[in-house]
């Protein structure tokens, strides 16, 4: 005849053929932040002493996303799109005055 299992062993290889089957997947509660990478790399063209704090802060954005870590990402985030579009900024209030100043010094 058949040996006889006990309750508690069946329910040890079904538990242990259920965790076989379905593996946990872990994933954050929280989408990553925008590193603004694309931004960065544009105000390089306009000012460049405020682009690269900008590209610096949105690679930090990236390493935070990746190491999970929603509070430094949030902050850096921020950083690189401040600097971004103060760079932008401030370059074309300087490409347009020397623009002005050119025309105005030939019309002299």
């Amino acid at each position: 005849m058949a040996a006889a299992t006990s309750p508690k062993g069946r329910d040890a290889q079904v538990s242990q053929v259920q965790q076989a089957r379905w593996p946990v997947v872990l994933m954050p509660s929280h989408p990553p932040e925008k590193d603004y990478l694309f931004l960065a790399i544009i105000s390089f063209f306009f000012f460049i002493l405020l682009a690269i704090p900008a590209l610096f802060f949105s690679l930090k954005t990236r390493e935070a996303n990746f190491l999970g870590n929603q509070r430094k990402a949030q902050k850096n985030s921020r950083l690189a799109l401040g600097f971004s579009i103060s760079s932008i900024l401030v370059g074309s209030m300087v490409i347009i005055c020397s623009i002005v100043l050119r025309v105005l010094k030939q019309k002299i």
